[in-house]
């Protein structure tokens, strides 16, 4: 695929009468879409530059990031606008707003609501100008324009990833707290039992997660005695339910403590309903070729 660097002379498009642009040629699309149930990427080849990317992590929002091959940008802000291209018949120009710059190799990285803006204007049609001045003192400002061409197809691959992820991601579950109401042991309420589910979906999809510890915890309402059988009511409770959805009971290492481990004061409702809990962390294993 032919990219190269492309300075030209702008007019009604530009900030000033000369900037240096980098893009694609238009007649090359440089769209790729990777997709797994753990991520989806969409991303852009800027040549001489690095890439722009569209990314959506399971269980979290996405974000756009542009990332080069060194920090060559002028920290502060550029101006983000969206465009029509040049061949367009009507010609439209909108800016977006001010995003922040920083001299590293990711020198933008844009929230979910900026991300989604832009993908809707691409989708349009309308091509995506980043336009900032360059570190090394040039007089000349620098555009990265991201074109549309091969957008769509890629896009679409895009949507289906997204349909498909899983609701978590893993650092979002290694450390896992379930919660109970006081005195309670038999029942598991509806939010901590989406919580152990969304476990169960993320470890079927990752065989990297071999190793489950799972620990019973109290608050200090009760003897010791009657505390320690609580937590493990409960971490047994945790640990049958993960089994019947699918996870070795090997895999599964589950102890208890009753009381002794406090995280919160226990002097306090709020306290003690922190300290009333199951944790589960899980862990990874590197898979041998």
């Amino acid at each position: 695929m032919g990219f190269a660097r492309v300075i030209v002379l702008l007019s009604l498009w530009s900030f000033s009468s000369s900037a240096t642009v980098y893009s694609s040629f238009l007649e090359n699309g440089s769209w790729t879409s990777n997709a797994s149930v753990f991520e989806c990427r969409l991303t852009h080849t800027v040549p001489s530059y690095g890439n722009a990317v569209f990314h959506t992590r399971a269980g979290e929002t996405s974000e756009f990031y542009l990332e080069g091959d060194t920090g060559r940008l002028k920290e502060g802000e550029a101006t983000l606008l969206a465009r029509s291209p040049i061949w367009a018949e009507v010609r439209r120009q909108v800016e977006i707003g001010q995003i922040p710059m920083i001299r590293e190799k990711r020198a933008v990285q844009l929230p979910s609501a900026t991300t989604e803006r832009m993908l809707s204007e691409l989708y349009s049609g309308q091509e995506l100008v980043i336009a900032y001045d360059p570190w090394y003192g040039s007089e000349d400002p620098l555009q990265l324009a991201i074109t549309t061409v091969g957008f769509r197809a890629a896009y679409d691959s895009y949507l289906t990833c997204l349909a498909g992820l899983l609701p978590v991601n893993f650092d979002q579950i290694r450390r896992t707290s379930i919660y109970y109401a006081s005195g309670q042991v038999e029942e598991l309420q509806l939010a901590e039992r989406r919580k152990l589910d969304n476990i169960v979906a993320y470890v079927k999809a990752d065989p990297s997660v071999r190793e489950f510890f799972i620990d019973g915890h109290t608050d200090s309402v009760g003897t010791r005695e009657v505390n320690l059988a609580v937590a493990q009511k409960r971490a047994e409770q945790v640990t049958n339910y993960l089994i019947k959805k699918g996870v070795p009971k090997e895999a599964i290492t589950s102890r208890w403590h009753g009381e002794r481990y406090p995280i919160a004061s226990n002097e306090t409702p709020a306290g003690r309903a922190k300290n009333r809990r199951v944790t589960i962390r899980l862990e990874r294993v590197t898979l041998e070729d």
